[in-house]
């Protein structure tokens, strides 16, 4: 096991944490930007099972239906979106196999078919 007694030294394979002294607000140059940059989980997203994500400028009305409808449900909002991305990916292959009002019904909201 590495000794991490130096505040600058990474850390070492146990998980172990480091201090590295902030620069006070007097020693950052003036009007530039300051980026703090730490290194990725080495396991990284592929090594995980679930993922945060976090949605912005969402409309005032559709967020309201989203919260209200996965409480009704008694899902969390990981589950409602869960539930919707699944209904999509059915609706989506019975518009593919050609069921023509599925896909205008998609079409009509941008959920066209796409490759990724």
């Amino acid at each position: 096991m590495p000794d991490n007694t130096d505040p600058l030294s990474p850390p070492g394979e146990g998980g172990e944490t480091f201090r590295v002294p902030f620069p006070g607000p007097h020693s950052l140059p003036p009007g530039k930007d300051v980026f703090f940059w730490a290194a990725a989980d080495p396991d990284g997203p592929a090594g995980r099972e679930h993922e945060d994500i976090m949605l912005r400028r969402v409309p005032a009305g559709v967020a309201h239906r989203f919260r209200g409808a996965a409480g009704a449900r008694g899902f969390t909002h990981a589950q409602y979106l869960s539930a919707l991305v699944a209904l999509h990916e059915a609706m989506r292959k019975r518009a593919d196999a050609g069921d023509a009002d599925v896909a205008a019904a998609l079409d009509q909201l941008g959920l066209g078919t796409v490759s990724i």
